[in-house]
């Protein structure tokens, strides 16, 4: 009796998800701290990094040397650092939970603008009105003057441009029409990548720049237990969470950097934050470079295939940062050891779950009868 007790006791779906959740309870301490360990390495390897790729980046052979030794670098090393310390803050566990759930809300409320886009444009009647000749080509809208000011027409202010013309060097030292030409057209190339750009994703990088929202600790946090998840399933999402958190961090900070870096005239050109968001997901084919820099050859329509403009900026990247800290490599090997622990438990907790489904709907569906044998 006593053994088909322990036996049914080890087949019981409720009993083995409530060691499981125990389990996890135990690892939690572990994974936070292993977390912390991690961000803490990476805010003290952070400055250091935006400083080595700003220089590599004034090294290259795009770069006027007149610029290098132009005044106001002090006031560039100031802002830059003043966003590196800003960032910095905004990198702890807690911090990057509000994050990763902004970001889970986003992702939602974007889902459901997309189905009811899509059910509105089912029910809306078919228009009656004859369609029009379409014309396609390679050449770009240029005929609008505000393409060729600026990258972002509506969001650079007067002064703003007033700095970014007085940076620029001489008649004299402006390079042959061709490249400037080729340059106008990037930038209409950008503006139009721009465009349909989310308009979020600006402002969130904008206010991170300028630090002048910053979300309150834990505000979705209503105690201190709530911190950790208890499930294998929600404490593998809660890693993940993590993570993508710091990615947007470290993508509004280069994004951030490349528009101080933009003004100071070292770099030309402005990527959207489409284009960075592709690249740190491995969505964009990028050229082989420095740490934490970007290097892309984009092709020119009008100049035919053999030809390509090269624009390289600043990206920071997680991945880079551990490629060249050996401690921070070390402490995400770890994460991803805790990380195959959780996949397995994981697997572990699906199984009883559908163990535990199939028995509520044996129970209270299609519970057992006692059957009778047919008469004759």
């Amino acid at each position: 009796m006593k053994a088909d007790s322990e036996s049914r006791h080890c087949h019981d779906p409720d009993l083995q998800l409530e060691r499981l959740g125990c389990r996890c309870r135990s690892l939690a301490p572990a994974l936070y701290r292993e977390q912390a360990l991690y961000l803490q390495i990476v805010r003290d390897q952070l400055s250091g990094a935006a400083r080595t790729a700003i220089k590599h980046l004034l090294c290259a052979r795009s770069v006027d040397a007149s610029i290098r030794r132009a005044e106001g670098v002090e006031e560039l090393h100031r802002r830059v650092d003043a966003l590196v310390q800003r960032t910095s803050s905004l990198l702890t566990v807690e911090q990057l939970i509000i994050t990763a759930d902004r970001l889970r809300h986003e992702a939602q409320r974007n889902q459901l603008l997309q189905v009811q886009a899509l059910s509105s444009s089912s029910e809306s009647p078919a228009p009656t009105v004859a369609c029009e000749e379409v014309h396609l080509g390679l050449s770009l809208p240029l005929e609008r003057s505000d393409l060729i000011d600026g990258l972002f027409p509506g969001r650079v202010t007067t002064d703003e441009r007033t700095d970014i013309e007085m940076e620029q060097p001489a008649n004299d030292e402006q390079p042959p029409s061709q490249e400037t030409t080729e340059l106008d057209l990037l930038r209409s190339l950008f503006v139009l990548a721009g465009e349909a750009m989310d308009p979020r994703d600006a402002q969130e990088s904008s206010s991170d720049a300028m630090g002048s929202e910053a979300p309150p600790l834990m505000a979705d946090v209503t105690g201190s237990d709530q911190l950790m998840p208890t499930s294998p399933s929600a404490l593998l999402v809660w890693m993940e969470g993590i993570d993508a958190g710091l990615s947007r961090r470290l993508r509004n900070l280069s994004h951030a950097l490349n528009v101080e870096l933009m003004r100071a005239g070292i770099i030309r050109s402005l990527l959207p934050i489409q284009l960075l968001d592709a690249a740190m997901t491995g969505q964009l084919p990028s050229e082989a470079t420095h740490s934490n820099l970007l290097k892309l050859q984009l092709p020119l329509p009008t100049t035919g295939d053999q030809h390509a403009y090269e624009t390289l900026c600043l990206l920071l990247r997680s991945s880079e940062l551990e490629f060249d800290d050996r401690s921070l490599r070390r402490c995400r090997g770890r994460i991803q050891n805790q990380r195959r622990a959780l996949s397995t438990f994981v697997v572990k907790e699906r199984h009883w779950q559908r163990r535990s489904s199939a028995r509520e709907v044996q129970t209270h569906w299609w519970p057992n009868r006692t059957e009778t044998p047919p008469r004759h």
